[in-house]
């Protein structure tokens, strides 16, 4: 028969079962005391019964009686540690807490009812030894890293004690997973944890002292120093910055959200530099993210001493490394300010106008200008820096302010301290190269923009160059590209490479969408900008719009075309081609046009059979059949017969050719409300330009 012990058991199992469903029964029926005087009298008979335990619990929380419930949970955890019950409950409520406390939810994004919320109140009633305890175990159990580490960080903000132990040792496993799987940062929930939430954790921990030796949970004694704090500083602003670059390039209309990421960073320089002690930096009152670039630069000068003439300064180790990740931080930070309103604007404008599918962006070029016999002796009289330069920024319905300006002034200075000296030279060397910055769209466009502002045109085109390959390789839309040969077009202009940066301004040419039938109307004032007489170099930012990209480009050709045309007298083609450029700025290029008159007089003949093809402005078709009726100048202007040759028409001579020239002009006059830009695009797509050879 059954030994008499184990009759006893199974007796008291019977008893507590049947206790158990006696309260249940009560509860099933609302009777909340009669189940409450059960479960008490259970609880007394069996205080080792994990069931009575647990059913007493869950009376609690039925009743939400939280504090109950929490002494309950307690005893529960401290007595059944393996209970599966009780794990699966535990599993539910560090879920909910892990969420409540800002970590990304382990079990989705579900929206929380009123039992998580009880679940939260509950933990937190919890005894703190029992909280961690509960937290170190469901780490411990975790089978996913990712879980593992969100507990893990919760563990360590409830108890910043922990900050040695948990907090170094989270910091350890995050930073070393690896980052193949998620090629953009952005999406990496590792680096995400450790620079959002652990690095602030343990950067403002008291437990945590420069110089001073710390026990690891293995039980090493480590000591931490100056330059631990600037890897983490490192690993802060190599994600801020890829964050934010890529939320400009996929996410454009949430750059808030990138703008907090350098305001978090210059919270974590903050907490370093307590840390490590940078008093200076910590009384400065001129480096704050929220001030404007300006001051924040003068800021950074007056901490460091730095001669931005002489490109020196002297200051203590500690200030040095202080101010190094200022500017760092700052360089980048304005950097991308000013990439990010002239790649992507937030301000208005007219989308029909822009060559980019969104709003249009903007590229810095130099304009030149011929100088005067005046200005060239004022220039004689005063030694200029050939590195002045004047911004011209067109304000309007797009919002281009002179913050764009003070952003990437501030930017250059950055770069500029930053390569004062060898060791800066080679730490910001490091860094970008370890972040992979060189590769970076936005940032190559502001290398370009910069080596244009200080006049290295040769610099630029290397850098362009580069983007412009793989923009190829990577298939990028022909809007994104615009940019890039539009320098092209200025620096080969500026370089001397005529031939160059005509073939780049067709190309871009050939980039504008169809304007349709638009009317011909006078430039709009930014086509033709005015010399700042007091400025060594003339800089401009030119809208990405048809209105601004094509007067550029084609006086970028009429300047190449009028050297050939005035000085060649045997390239009539290019006198031709040049007539017809001068139609789209019409008034404007008379002064030119009666240049044009004059070396047609000059040389006695004009041979341009396109003539009809292209010229319909009726000032330029009067002035032609004027010349028409001069003694002894010989015009080809009809295009070539069914003989294979053109018309020649000579005062006296070919009659029947005259006055087929004559009708031609009359047929020319009815076409002088055209529009002009389609004639141009024809042109440039079924024309070759006639250029110098070099």
């Amino acid at each position: 028969g059954t030994p008499p012990a184990a009759s006893c058991a199974m007796a008291r199992e019977g008893d507590c079962e049947w206790v158990v469903e006696r309260c249940k029964a009560c509860l099933t029926s609302s009777n909340r005391h009669g189940a409450k005087a059960w479960i008490l009298t259970a609880r007394s008979l069996f205080p080792d019964n994990f069931a009575v335990q647990y059913e007493a619990f869950s009376l609690h929380l039925c009743c939400e009686e939280l504090k109950e419930a929490a002494k309950a949970l307690a005893d529960l955890c401290s007595k059944f540690p393996r209970e599966p019950q009780l794990r699966s409950y535990i599993s539910g409520l560090v879920a909910e807490v892990v969420r409540s406390r800002g970590v990304q939810d382990l079990a989705g994004t579900a929206e929380r009812n009123k039992e998580d919320e009880l679940k939260k109140a509950l933990f937190d009633l919890l005894p703190g030894e029992t909280q961690k305890s509960i937290l170190q175990r469901a780490a411990d159990e975790s089978s996913d890293t990712l879980q593992r580490c969100r507990i893990l960080l919760v563990t360590l903000g409830l108890f910043p004690d922990t900050a040695t132990t948990i907090g170094l040792d989270l910091y350890d496993v995050l930073g070393q997973q690896p980052t193949g799987e998620y090629p953009v940062v952005a999406d990496n929930p590792y680096r995400e944890l450790l620079v959002n939430e652990v690095i602030p954790l343990l950067s403002g921990s008291r437990e945590i002292c420069i110089e001073h030796p710390i026990t690891r949970t293995s039980g090493q004694s480590v000591v931490l120093k100056t330059s631990h704090l600037c890897q983490w500083l490192e690993s802060s602003a190599s994600y801020y910055t890829a964050v934010t670059a890529q939320g400009l390039l996929h996410n454009r209309a949430h750059r808030s959200a990138g703008r907090r990421g350098w305001e978090q960073l210059h919270q974590l320089l903050m907490l370093t530099a307590e840390k490590c002690g940078w008093r200076e930096i910590l009384l400065a009152k001129q480096i704050g993210p929220h001030l404007p670039a300006k001051i924040r630069w003068l800021g950074l000068e007056k901490i460091s001493g730095y001669n931005s003439h002489l490109q020196t300064f002297e200051a203590p180790r500690n200030v040095a490394i202080a101010c190094f990740y200022i500017a760092v931080f700052l360089f980048f930070e304005m950097a991308w300010e000013y990439c990010s309103e002239m790649l992507y604007p937030t301000g208005g404008g007219e989308r029909s106008a822009s060559l980019t599918a969104t709003k249009p962006s903007w590229v810095l070029i130099e304009e030149r200008f011929a100088k005067s016999q005046t200005d060239e002796k004022s220039a004689k009289r005063r030694k200029v820096d050939e590195h002045q330069a004047f911004l011209n920024i067109h304000t309007g319905s797009r919002g281009l302010d002179q913050r764009l300006v003070e952003c990437f002034l501030a930017a250059i200075d950055c770069w500029d301290f930053l390569q004062s000296n060898s060791t800066y030279r080679g730490e910001f060397s490091r860094l970008c190269q370890q972040w992979g910055a060189f590769e970076w769209a936005w940032l190559s466009s502001f290398r370009a923009d910069m080596a244009v502002y200080k006049g290295d045109h040769s610099l630029a085109v290397q850098i362009l160059q580069h983007e412009w390959q793989r923009f190829k390789e990577e298939h990028k839309s022909k809007p994104e590209s615009l940019r890039f040969i539009l320098q092209m077009v200025n620096c080969s202009s500026l370089l001397g490479d005529v031939k160059s940066s005509c073939q780049f301004a067709s190309d871009v040419i050939g980039l504008i969408p169809d304007p349709g039938t638009k009317k011909q109307a006078s430039p709009s004032p930014s086509q033709s900008p005015t010399p700042n007489p007091n400025a060594a170099r003339q800089l401009r930012l030119l809208s990405c719009t048809m209105d601004e990209v094509l007067p550029y480009c084609i006086r970028v050709i009429i300047r190449a075309l009028k050297d050939v045309a005035f000085s060649d007298p045997k390239n009539e083609r290019a006198l031709g081609q040049l007539v017809v450029l001068l139609q789209y700025s019409w008034p404007r290029e008379e002064a030119m046009f009666a240049s044009v008159i004059t070396t047609i007089q000059k040389r006695r003949k004009f041979n341009f059979p396109e003539f009809f093809k292209y010229i319909i402005t009726v000032d330029i078709l009067e002035e032609m059949l004027f010349l028409a009726n001069c003694e002894s100048l010989q015009l080809t202007l009809l295009p070539q017969g069914n003989s294979g040759k053109s018309r020649t028409v000579t005062r006296g001579v070919n009659r029947g050719h005259k006055e087929e020239l004559v009708a031609a002009m009359e047929r020319q006059l009815a076409r002088w409300e055209e529009p002009i830009e389609p004639l141009l695009r024809d042109f440039f797509k079924q024309e070759t330009l006639s250029l110098p050879k070099t």
